[in-house]
């Protein structure tokens, strides 16, 4: 009797799909995970490629430190929003530059830019007659023009007021604090009758000659440090 020959098993020719379609998600998930930490961290760097290298190779080992869990994630989601408010901040100051170049060329004011504040520095005589808290016909024009580009920046703004270490000794401004503390405070003010700044974002203080830029062992120095600096905050509130 004659044997019944077996049906040939039939072989899945679409097997490949499934590793394809594991490799492209997690290629995905590499370029990804680099673009949201593009700036280099070494410990966030170290831990993505540890736990890509896992996910590409399961057997090099399970450690739960070696996983991409939420708080990897988290981070690289902070990150990215940081990134946004870093490019914010960057285009403010560019516009503010672009607005002050005259003012700058004409050496009215400087313009200086960190990773906390951008920082308009006006000499006082600028705006002041020595020993003096009156804003004066020039410095209300250059504060005017100051004030056009900051109105509308949602950033807080803090007005500091310095000297240089000659003592002032007056009825009105019995030392070198008062004077500056003084001035800060007539520029707030002015910014707030004159172009309708929030007060909720705007304070003013007064240093004194205690945070100088320069020596006051030379006039030039001393010229320096008699300065009020108009900083646009990055991160207060």
């Amino acid at each position: 009797m004659a044997r019944k020959k077996k049906h040939a098993e039939h072989e899945n020719h679409e097997r490949w799909l499934v590793s394809y379609a594991d490799f492209i998600t997690l290629l995905f998930a590499f370029f990804t995970s680099m673009y949201a930490i593009s700036s280099v961290n070494a410990g966030k760097f170290r831990v993505l490629s540890e736990s890509l290298a896992i996910a590409f190779n399961p057997s090099a080992g399970s450690s739960s430190k070696f996983n991409v869990g939420p708080e990897l994630v988290k981070e690289a989601r902070s990150h990215a929003a940081g990134q946004a408010k870093e490019d914010i901040f960057a285009n403010s100051y560019k516009r503010i530059d672009d607005s002050l170049k005259t003012l700058e060329k004409n050496q009215k004011l400087s313009l200086f830019y960190d990773e906390k504040k951008i920082i308009i520095r006006v000499s006082d005589g600028v705006l002041f007659d020595p020993g003096s808290d009156e804003i004066t016909k020039d410095g209300q024009q250059v504060l005017d023009e100051i004030a056009s580009v900051l109105k509308d920046i949602p950033n807080y703004i803090s007005i500091e007021g310095n000297t240089d270490n000659i003592p002032i000794n007056t009825l009105r401004f019995p030392s070198n604090w008062d004077l500056s503390n003084a001035r800060a405070l007539q520029i707030l003010k002015y910014f707030i009758k004159e172009h309708k700044f929030d007060p909720r974002k705007i304070s003013a203080t007064g240093y004194g000659e205690y945070r100088p830029i320069d020596s006051n062992d030379t006039p030039s120095g001393r010229k320096k440090n008699r300065r009020v600096d108009i900083s646009i905050l990055r991160n207060a509130e």
